[in-house]
């Protein structure tokens, strides 16, 4: 989990408690008003002083959520914070609900629960932990006079005696163990669910986009040319035929690479290779195409690289190919500890707003903002490397890529 995604849980975990704690005084009211004695009656001033306490807490998190800058860890504690401080509100507030008689031990299952849908699996059983331990705490101070007993029903003798004291508690411990286990399990059902999910609509929404934009247009060139093909002696329309179903199966390899790169258990066999002779081939694959100029004065440059490597230069030199009509450069630049690889176009350049967000879309609603480019980025991640554009002053983009050398 990450910050995000644990700050809106503690959000929904403000709201919760405030609508729960909202329900339990209101029932609470109705049942010391219609069911207890009027003797007990005055029981409802601490426990509204309780309640009092836990609204005023759960605004207090609210403020502090919103103005707080938050890391993984500190978002992690701050909710073992408020759910700890909950179990001692929900432990006072048994005891002047009678006790082991009371009913509102049901809230820790309640917490328990919510802890599971929070934190991390194990967090239920440490929660599940304090609860048992602090409700066996107040039965047992309770029963040794520690702390005043309230018998709010007439169940005496029978309850109070150890024997059903002692079996209270293991039952109502092992309820919270129990819940523990479930919230444990479905945590873990919803959790693969949701992944499951978010790659089944990425991974939709991807060919979507691709089928739409790259090869259902492709398709539309291949049949223009077929049907202008026919019966002509001039074989420029063939060569575009070719050239066009090139086109789609590289698209059709990149969205496979792509796919297999988000995989988690996707592992990639490193090793020295010469990324000049690496970036030299992916510039013949171009040959013909336009004028590519390579500067290079070191030639042995030596890189960890997998066979992913060659993809990214590919897809650059693709790209400034795409989009510029006039040469290409690609500077080699030695940085001391990295080696910087400048693919450098002059064609319309890419507009400030789309900078920060062209390696993540895949839609083709701006230029540049294809799938080729979010490879580069999950390429160059995977090499420990960085990718960023810089503005050509000439006119066009520079598209920089930094590996670490070996």
């Amino acid at each position: 989990m990450d910050t995000g995604e644990i700050e809106e849980k503690v959000e929904w975990l403000i709201k919760a408690r405030f609508y729960v704690v909202c329900i339990l005084t209101i029932l609470g009211i109705v049942q010391t008003l219609i069911l207890t004695p009027e003797k007990y009656h005055e029981l409802l001033k601490p426990v509204s002083f309780l309640v009092l306490i836990i609204l005023s807490c759960n605004f207090l998190y609210s403020v502090i959520l919103e103005k707080q800058k938050w890391t993984l860890k500190s978002l992690t504690v701050f909710t073992y914070i408020q759910i700890t401080f909950d179990i001692a509100i929900v432990t006072a507030l048994i005891h002047f609900s009678g006790g082991i008689e009371s009913s509102y031990f049901i809230v820790y299952l309640f917490l328990i629960f919510a802890t599971g849908m929070l934190l991390y699996p194990i967090s239920t059983y440490v929660i599940a932990t304090l609860s048992a331990i602090s409700y066996g705490l107040l039965l047992l101070f309770e029963h040794y006079g520690i702390i005043t007993t309230i018998i709010i029903f007439d169940f005496q003798p029978v309850i109070w005696k150890p024997g059903v004291i002692l079996a209270t508690l293991v039952f109502r411990a092992g309820s919270f163990y129990i819940t523990a286990f479930f919230s444990d399990h479905i945590s873990h059902v919803l959790e693969k669910k949701t992944q499951d999910l978010e790659k089944t609509s990425h991974l939709k929404e991807l060919f979507i986009s691709i089928l739409a934009h790259d090869l259902k247009n492709m398709l539309q060139l291949v049949l223009g040319h077929a049907q202008l093909a026919r019966g002509s002696k001039n074989m420029e329309h063939v060569k575009k035929i070719e050239e066009t179903v090139k086109r789609m199966d590289r698209i059709i390899d990149n969205v496979k690479l792509y796919s297999k790169l988000r995989e988690k258990e996707y592992k990639e066999k490193f090793e020295r290779k010469n990324l000049y002779e690496i970036i030299k081939r992916s510039v013949g694959i171009f040959e013909g195409k336009r004028e590519i100029e390579i500067r290079c004065r070191d030639k042995n440059c030596v890189v960890e690289a997998s066979s992913t490597l060659e993809n990214v230069f590919y897809n650059l030199i693709d790209n400034a190919v795409k989009y510029s009509e006039n040469k290409i450069e690609i500077i080699f630049e030695d940085e001391v500890k990295n080696w910087k690889i400048c693919v450098k176009d002059y064609g319309k350049g890419i507009p400030d707003e789309l900078k920060d967000i062209i390696f993540e879309r895949f839609e083709k609603k701006e230029a540049r903002t294809g799938l080729g480019l979010a490879i580069v980025k999950q390429i160059v991640t995977l090499h420990k490397g960085e990718v960023w554009i810089e503005d050509n002053p000439e006119g066009g983009s520079i598209f920089c890529v930094s590996l670490p050398k070996t």
